[in-house]
């Protein structure tokens, strides 16, 4: 199984940065980047599974569901060992 610090990406530390400062839709967020949001939710999907992120879905009312995204704490240490 991979670490969570060899699943992360230059891509993956940016939106990473971006729901740190500001939550919000995985739409929200892919525009704020600049990013496909196909890509962007494949990029949240596994800071979520490596427990950096969470995703949790909501529902609004006459509108459908949403997908709303933040860092999983506040202050994240990222530590890289090279062998």
């Amino acid at each position: 199984m991979k670490s969570a610090s060899s699943r992360i990406t230059t891509a993956r530390l940016a939106l990473l940065r971006s729901i740190k400062e500001m939550p919000g839709s995985i739409t929200q967020i892919s525009e704020r980047l600049h990013r496909d949001r196909s890509a962007a939710k494949r990029d949240v999907d596994e800071l979520a599974r490596t427990g950096l992120g969470t995703a949790s879905e909501k529902i609004l009312p006459g509108h459908g569901r949403m997908k709303g995204v933040r860092a999983a704490a506040q202050r994240i240490r990222l530590v890289a060992e090279v062998a």
